[in-house]
């Protein structure tokens, strides 16, 4: 997701200062297309006025932001750090108070859909700041995402990207256990999926599912189980902390959980479709396909 918006960046002419984070591939893209790299995070907020996270959870924000080579304490007074990570929100909301403290600004802007869509531009970005940082972060935002709401105060991004993403991953499970109950049956994929598709039940995760199982998208939701299974989990703890009763969201967390631990964690969201499928002899076993994922 990074790369994708280090590019859409770079397509505006905006100066991009960038630090690999787990392989190289992305970086040498924005390399070669004009962005400047550093060695450490110290190095890097020295020549940002802005910074644009995306990194894999809260634990990796807070670690960015507040060791001693870390952004709070080597950014200039007056900076502004926009996290796109899915994080969790009071997580966000003491990040913002201890950066407030120090003279720097802290605001959520989680955002939705994939890389490619990051690299044309095409995210959709939900903006937890206040009132006077808004349009200054809605121009930066604007370089890489089709659509940039302002939902509220800070960390009001992260709890609304958590519901979107508890509704997206129970859709998945369901989507999943669907997939693998017709194959059981000795039901036509295609021939569900023509059904599905005509009536109000459809979704795009079904489809991404099916054209997968299918062979005629082996990339389709390229996101991790394990990060899928992090994000539900974030969800039902916030509806749990908030007193809210949420059993078909903590079963399908379930789900996901279980999929980790069967050691399926590093393998994309539509192997959840294939943890079994039928034999010539009637018998069902256990298979999981490695596949490519998609860096952060």
């Amino acid at each position: 997701m990074g790369t994708g918006i280090g590019i859409s960046l770079l397509r505006r002419h905006s100066e991009l200062h960038i630090k690999v984070n787990k392989n190289r591939f992305g970086a040498d893209r924005l390399i070669s297309a004009g962005a400047c790299e550093h060695t450490s995070i110290a190095e890097l907020a020295q020549h940002a006025s802005v910074v644009v996270l995306s990194l894999p959870s809260s634990r990796e924000v807070e670690t960015v932001c507040l060791d001693d080579d870390g952004l709070f304490v080597h950014m200039c007074r007056g900076g502004l750090i926009i996290d796109c990570t899915t994080s969790y929100p009071a997580s966000t909301v003491a990040l913002a108070k201890e950066a407030q403290r120090r003279g720097l600004s802290f605001i959520d802007a989680p955002v939705t859909r994939s890389p490619e869509q990051a690299e044309l531009g095409l995210l959709n970005a939900m903006v937890g700041s206040d009132a006077t940082l808004f349009p200054v972060a809605e121009r930066i935002l604007a370089a890489f995402c089709e659509t940039v709401m302002h939902v509220g105060d800070v960390g009001q991004g992260h709890k609304l990207k958590l519901v979107y993403n508890s509704m997206t991953m129970g859709i998945a499970a369901v989507a999943a256990e669907v997939c693998q109950f017709a194959d059981s049956l000795q039901i036509d994929l295609v021939t569900l999926r023509s059904l599905v598709g005509r009536g109000s039940t459809n979704s795009g995760i079904f489809q991404a599912f099916a054209a997968f199982l299918l062979g005629e998208k082996p990339d389709a939701l390229a996101i991790s189980i394990a990060n899928a299974a992090k994000d539900i989990e974030c969800a039902v703890r916030l509806a749990r902390e908030s007193a809210v009763s949420v059993p078909v969201l903590d079963a399908a967390a379930q789900e996901f959980k279980l999929a980790v631990v069967a050691g399926k964690g590093e393998l994309t969201l539509p192997h959840l479709a294939r943890s079994y499928v039928r034999h010539e002899t009637g018998r069902q076993g256990f298979i999981a396909t490695p596949h490519s994922i998609a860096s952060l």
